[in-house]
């Protein structure tokens, strides 16, 4: 217990699995009988005969004996295994949604219920007669994260959704040990379970390396193929025998996948081998030490060259002991690349023990097989796995896509066929002609015109696909132009390679020194930071910062980010950047091709990213069409229309039937006010008819033919009226919630007072109207007193504010107006009241904070401290000083009972969260008012 109780779920994981078996150093209580080694769990003797497997039923946990407010809590059924609880499962009725299950685990770890002896629990499984999800455990209650509950599919990707089945394939031993040793990933200070298809594919490379057979796993770009080969690759490699090499095509997927390897490897056994050139590869495989070695096909292929030269000149080869002595398994990413076939030949001839297993999201059949006739199949074996996009987005694993096809390049005309845009030579796509020059600056302001929708108001970033490295250049200058006009610049890179197309021209070269240049002022204060003597830095600096995933880069302040990336092949494929939800094509493509380009679009990341934005500006007509064929090649007939949402026009008809269904329900937003006082059935209901209005209103909003002022009487809802509806919903979730909040215990399975499904996935749209509007509008009528112009326009505005649901900030501010009124000071041109109003609240709120610390004998700095760590992650922290130096008796004196320090110490812990997270509400939201 004192070795486990205080491990987090990641630590636990580390103790659990990484070596053979996990054991404890036990010291006696007599020193002369020395110690003892407490064998604990035994990674994989699955099923054998030192393991334990046994069942709980409704485990008591105890509430803190220190907060009587803290109740006991029964658990439903524990699997434990050698006495440890590692996987917990919580039951539901029939008519009760699973979300009550997740959100009983969450509400239960902030309760610090999984602590002690369940601090060993790695999995969550939600379970009822027709329903199942299972989820990896979290260091805190706040991490957890619905869209990585998942549910249970089986080897052809159907929903399993009978309890019974679930059971049967995911719980019974030994899968349910498998899970725990074999499924589970460390990855920094998450612990991640794989998804069921990723489950899947690791269990079939396994059984055909079990057989010596190759072949190859289909898994949608995106579903997170890199952890599956990743497991794949350290199981294999616990044989001995086995020497695992992890191949890429090219340097950039090399290094990302090392150093993806590289993290996840750091809380196991597992041993990862970065190879930096050739050389490094040759020492690699000559040490024959156990571990996965990652490099890439190139360098793979110039050290078995290095072994047949020697073997010509009638000498001894570097690798012939390696090559004749171990199995050697081979596992390429991104096994669709053409360029791969010859030296995968020279490779396979080297190596008389060899299995080969390849990934790849877009697999090579014989409608696009390469020039020398060669398919996937043909150079990897048979379909081990599939999960393809269909799969993805019936799974809800990627996102769907949002595509617009521009024509830019004559009057856009819908009676134009395809034939005619077929006529168009290339000239009006590129090159120096005035045609072209058109082109090129309709796009850039299309671009500029639509950049706050696609990019959501610049939370995500895009990419600019172009034919050739001379378009590149082209589009960059023109970006560079606009942006001296500009009111919002774009931050905008350009990356290719100058050997791209075998093109080494000296124009080529001095576009990318200037583009050089740009790029270390706007990111370093030096022109010179980057060059050509540097350029594979700068090429990664970019990949780096357009992705925003990788250390420094996961926290880039605006000005440090890059909004669009200028590429022509660079980061079109095996890229990963979720935050990146924006493609513009001025590119032909095709097949594999379009798919793995679309692709970098659609990860998710947050609820603001809804789809993976697609704009094709060259030739759209025959572009659409080659979208329609590559998506029915690779996710299955008829899945254009589920991949891709409707054109405008059906948008337009979905987003106006939710508002009329919202509106049969509640005509006006008043009537929608007057739902506070009704029952919880009523106000649900209001609440889920919103929630659908304002799901299809973030996808219509994508569209750049989406004008909400000019299309108002087409909806039947003006955006003003939106809001006022929006703020109903506000209010009337949060009086629901906080209901549920103060529910006794025993009321949990009643499902008519529980919320029905989850509202933290609805999209809030921005006000035209908020504080900084206000404040603004109350300057000019303070300044102004006698103009009623300015009087009128400043109460209309204050009027739809508290209808929006910002009532306590609107009715704060309002006092405020008047205190300054009263006061008698002069509104000279100097004075600002958003200022004035942010000091006003900052010293109510101080008094507050003061009060409460006499009050409930608090130390005030402490208080403070809290308070700042709150509102700055949501997090208490700091708690445990702040209890420390309370003064019970300070308390007493102002009327507060207690029945010993413990319970005080509880009564005050929670009086003061209240406080801080509810009473200080009324001094403003200081993120958005």
């Amino acid at each position: 217990m004192r070795k486990i109780s205080a491990m987090t779920p990641t630590e636990m994981n580390d103790f659990l699995t990484n070596g053979y078996v996990a054991e404890l150093t036990v010291a006696r209580d007599n020193p002369e009988e020395g110690k003892i080694n407490l064998k604990v769990f035994w990674r994989d003797d699955i099923a054998g005969g030192r393991m334990r497997y046994e069942v709980v039923r409704q485990a008591i946990r105890p509430g803190k004996e220190d907060d009587l407010s803290s109740p006991n809590h029964r658990f439903d059924v524990t699997l434990l295994f050698n006495g440890l609880p590692l996987i917990q499962i919580e039951e539901k009725r029939l008519d009760v949604n699973l979300k009550q299950a997740s959100n009983q685990i969450k509400k239960y770890k902030a309760e610090n219920k999984y602590d002690g002896l369940f601090s060993s629990v790695q999995l969550f499984v939600v379970i009822k007669q027709n329903a199942v999800r299972y989820f990896a455990n979290e260091k805190s209650a706040d991490m957890f994260n619905d869209k990585f509950f998942f549910q249970w599919l089986d080897k052809k990707n159907t929903p399993v959704r009978n309890w019974e089945q679930f059971t049967e394939e995911f719980l019974k031993i030994p899968m349910a040990h498998n899970i725990i040793s074999n499924y589970m990933v460390v990855d920094g200070d998450v612990l991640k379970v794989l998804r069921p298809y990723q489950i899947h594919a690791v269990k079939a490379v396994r059984e055909a390396a079990a057989k010596h057979e190759d072949g190859y796993v289909w898994h949608a770009t995106g579903s997170g193929k890199t952890l599956t080969a990743y497991k794949t690759a350290t199981l294999i490699q616990r044989d001995p025998h086995n020497q695992v090499v992890f191949m890429s095509d090219r340097k950039e997927l090399d290094n990302q996948s090392g150093k993806n390897f590289t993290v996840f490897a750091n809380n196991s056994d597992d041993t990862i081998f970065e190879t930096n050139n050739t050389r490094d590869l040759i020492r690699k495989l000559k040490e024959s030490k156990n571990g996965v070695i990652t490099t890439t096909i190139n360098k793979m292929k110039i050290a078995i060259d290095r072994n047949n030269k020697a073997h010509d000149e009638g000498k001894k080869g570097p690798l012939d002991n390696v090559i004749n002595n171990k199995r050697f398994i081979f596992i390429v990413d991104e096994a669709h690349r053409s360029q791969f076939g010859d030296m995968q030949r020279v490779i396979r001839q080297a190596f008389p023990n060899q299995n080969w297993y390849g990934f790849t999201g877009t697999p090579i059949f014989d409608f696009n097989k390469t020039a020398q006739d060669q398919t996937t199949e043909s150079q990897f074996g048979p379909e081990l796995h599939r999960y393809n996009i269909g799969n993805a987005l019936n799974d809800h694993a990627i996102l769907d896509f949002n595509a617009e096809y521009v024509s830019l390049v004559q009057a856009q005309n819908e009676n134009d066929d395809f034939e005619s845009e077929n006529r168009l030579p290339d000239s009006v796509y590129e090159g120096d002609s005035e045609e072209a020059q058109t082109y090129r600056d309709k796009v850039v302001n299309w671009i500029y015109r639509n950049w706050k929708r696609k990019s959501k108001d610049g939370k995500f970033n895009a990419l600019l696909a172009t034919s050739n490295i001379d378009q590149a250049l082209a589009f960059y200058k023109l970006f560079k132009e606009k942006n001296k006009d500009s009111n919002r610049p774009l931050k905008v890179a350009i990356t290719y390679s100058i050997n791209e197309n075998g093109d080494e021209n000296e124009k080529q070269r001095a576009g990318l020194v200037e583009a050089m240049k740009d790029y270390s002022l706007q990111y370093s204060n030096s022109e010179s930071t980057f060059n050509l003597d540097n350029i594979g830095i700068y090429i990664d600096d970019v990949a780096k910062r357009t992705a925003r995933t990788e250390g420094q880069y996961q926290h880039l302040s605006p000005d440090q980010e890059i909004d669009l990336t200028i590429v022509v092949n660079r980061l079109l494929t095996g890229f990963d950047a979720p935050r990146l939800n924006a493609l513009y094509m001025d590119k032909l493509m095709q097949y594999q091709g379009l798919i793995q380009a679309y692709a970098r679009t659609n990860r998710i990341y947050s609820k603001d990213k809804s789809e993976g934005n697609i704009v094709v500006f060259r030739r759209p007509k025959l572009m659409e069409e080659r979208t329609k064929d590559a998506f029915e090649k690779y996710a299955g007939e008829g899945s254009f229309s589920r991949v891709f949402r409707p054109n405008f026009a059906q948008m337009q008809q979905e987003f106006k039937k939710t508002v009329d269904e919202l509106k049969r329900y509640v005509p006006t937003p008043e009537v929608a006010d007057a739902l506070e006082g009704e029952s919880m059935d009523d106000q649900i209901e209001y609440l889920s008819r919103f929630r659908e209005m304002a799901k299809q209103l973030k996808y219509i909003s994508s569209y750049s033919e989406f004008n909400w002022e000019e299309q108002a009487a087409d909806y039947d809802i003006s955006d003003d009226e939106y809001d006022h509806y929006q703020g109903a919903f506000q209010n009337i979730k949060e009086a629901v919630t906080n209901q549920e909040d103060n529910e006794d215990e025993e009321d949990e399975e009643d499902d008519s007072i529980q919320l029905r499904f989850d509202f933290d996935d609805v999209y809030i749209t921005n006000m035209k109207i908020d504080k900084e509007y206000i404040l603004s509008l109350a300057t000019k009528a303070l300044k102004r007193q006698d103009d009623s112009v300015a009087q009128k326009e400043y109460q209309e505005a204050m009027a739809k504010y508290e209808k929006a649901g910002k009532t306590v900030e609107a009715q704060n501010i309002q006092k405020f107006i008047e205190s300054e009124k009263e006061s008698g000071q002069k509104f000279d041109k100097d004075y600002d009241a958003a200022a004035r109003y942010a000091l006003h609240q900052n010293q109510q709120k101080q008094v507050a904070i003061k009060n409460f610390a006499q009050e409930w004998g608090l130390d005030e700095d402490l208080l403070n401290r809290l308070v700042t760590s709150y509102e700055a992650n949501g997090k208490f922290t700091h708690e445990k000083e702040l209890k420390m130096t309370a003064n019970k008796e300070q308390a007493e004196t102002n009327g507060h009972e207690f029945k010993n320090l413990l319970n005080y110490k509880g009564v005050i812990q929670k009086e003061w969260r209240e406080f801080i997270s509810q009473d200080l509400k009324l001094f403003g939201d200081n993120n958005n008012g």
